[in-house]
């Protein structure tokens, strides 16, 4: 009898295990399951989205005016000023369809602009935009107006354009080497150097000249020294630059050349302001302020 007791004992136990085996089976499938479940509806939620975006895109080009359009820029010397050439195809025109660019700064609080566009008969209207280039670096917006039979239509082209990223010449530091250190009444900027490059021209345009690093105390010329050809292609560098200051005199390494028009760009490169001795901070100078543009 005892015997028959502990065999029912094991089967039982055996059983327990079977149904705990069973048990953890069907748990980690139905873990599976709610993972698989949670997967396909954060797919069917991107796809969602995905749609949403594209049907958007589509409306939102089936309400525009514009085809295509582009613009070339140039520096005019005489006016002193970016002429913007631009050239736009539109979707839909009629015979008497007119249009014009505009360009607005900052929301028109630093100024605005207009030029009429010619019409080739066929779509496309071509005109130049003077952008001015004395109020330093100038952030602006560009929009197309068009009207026919007394209607009108303006069109934002997208993005915003910076004048001083539309001259022919540009410039960056060169390396990340240049120190700077305050000692004694003395500031002196060490391992200066600086790399010309172009954007929105050819890569022929860029032919400089008159290589200067200058070292600028409050914003006034104190230090230059004539630069000398690096080993990369349009980089230059100078060994040390200094002069006298006072704790929280406003320093900044510049880096002036000109172009073969004769306009003269002057690049901030670094801005420091002494705090004490053996001490620099960073900082100082306005730059949106620059480049400078010297047009004699």
């Amino acid at each position: 009898m005892e015997k028959k007791k502990r065999d029912w004992g094991k089967v039982a136990a055996f059983l327990c295990v079977i149904l705990l085996a069973v048990n953890l089976w069907q748990g980690k499938r139905l873990e599976n399951l709610e993972h698989r479940v949670s997967d396909a509806q954060m797919a069917i939620m991107d796809d969602i989205r995905s749609v949403e975006s594209t049907v958007y895109t589509q409306l939102q080009e089936m309400d525009r005016l514009v085809q295509n359009w582009s613009f070339t820029p140039s520096v005019n010397m005489e006016k002193r000023c970016l002429d913007l050439e631009v050239f736009a195809v539109l979707k839909e025109w009629r015979e008497d369809t007119g249009a014009e660019i505009l360009w607005t700064g900052d929301g028109g609080s630093v100024g605005e602009g207009s030029a009429p566009l010619a019409s080739d008969g066929r779509g496309a209207f071509t005109g130049v935009l003077e952008i001015p280039l004395n109020r330093g670096r100038l952030e602006f917006a560009l929009d197309l107006v068009t009207w026919d039979s007394g209607d009108e239509c303006r069109e934002n082209l997208g993005g915003v354009y910076d004048t001083g990223e539309l001259l022919p010449v540009q410039c960056n530091p060169q390396g990340g080497r240049t120190q700077a250190e305050y000692l004694k009444g003395v500031f002196a900027v060490y391992e200066c150097g600086a790399e010309l490059y172009t954007k929105n021209y050819a890569a022929g345009a860029l032919e400089t000249a008159d290589h200067v690093f200058r070292l600028r105390r409050n914003y006034e010329i104190v230090a230059e020294q004539a630069a000398e050809a690096g080993d990369r292609l349009d980089g230059y560098s100078c060994g040390k630059l200094s002069a006298e200051a006072q704790p929280g005199d406003r320093m900044a390494l510049t880096f002036f050349c000109r172009d073969e028009n004769g306009l003269g760009y002057e690049f901030l490169l670094h801005d420091w302001v002494a705090v004490e001795d053996r001490d620099v901070a960073p900082g100082g100078y306005h730059w949106e302020d620059w480049p400078r543009l010297t047009w004699d």
